[in-house]
């Protein structure tokens, strides 16, 4: 019985390894090919990512933000 056990085992765990080194490769694969890709987007394309800089600055308007907290917290009351 134990002979049959390892006669599986060894097969499977050796298709598994080579599974998950498979997936492993394709996952790295494709973060470097996306890292080449933006790199490549923002050489061609400069004004792409100063427009998305400039726009992470912008802060919202406190007051308003306090009236829409306040009015939903008193929403939320009744």
């Amino acid at each position: 019985m134990e002979s049959s056990i390892t006669e599986l085992l060894v097969p499977g765990l050796k298709l598994m390894l080579i599974g998950m080194g498979i997936v492993y490769l394709f996952l790295a694969l494709l973060v470097w090919i996306i890292g080449i890709t933006a790199r490549l987007v923002s050489v061609f394309n400069p004004q792409a990512h100063q427009e998305r800089k400039s726009s992470l600055a912008v802060e919202p308007d406190e007051a308003e933000l306090v009236a829409v907290i306040a009015a939903a917290l008193e929403r939320q009351q009744r």
